[in-house]
């Protein structure tokens, strides 16, 4: 196959999400399987899971903000998963995360 017909394949997705409270939203990402390392200086982590880097940056909103991404439909991503044989989905279609 030559240059010109070869398909580009995306091989990492690494977003970068703005968060209120940095410990909380590393939690969450862990119960759906994302493996963090140490935040840097307490505002910045990175979690990794099948290939997808997921950065998380400490920076509270303020209420201004908050608001005016309320009223105009604002999302910073929208991503779906496909379950895997012996995977249990919850039915908003994320895995379900069995507590201890």
């Amino acid at each position: 196959m030559t240059m010109s017909t070869m398909k580009p394949r995306v091989t990492s997705f690494a977003p970068q999400f703005f968060v209120d409270d940095l410990e909380r939203l590393i939690a969450y990402y862990q119960k759906i399987g994302f493996t963090f390392g140490e935040p840097w200086e307490g505002f910045y982590a990175i979690g990794i899971l099948d290939g997808l880097e997921l950065h998380l940056k400490e920076a509270p909103k303020t209420d201004a903000d908050r608001q005016h991404r309320r009223n105009n439909d604002h999302l910073d991503a929208s991503a779906a998963a496909r379950p895997q044989a012996n995977n249990r989905v919850a039915r908003d279609g994320l895995p379900s995360v069995r507590r201890a």
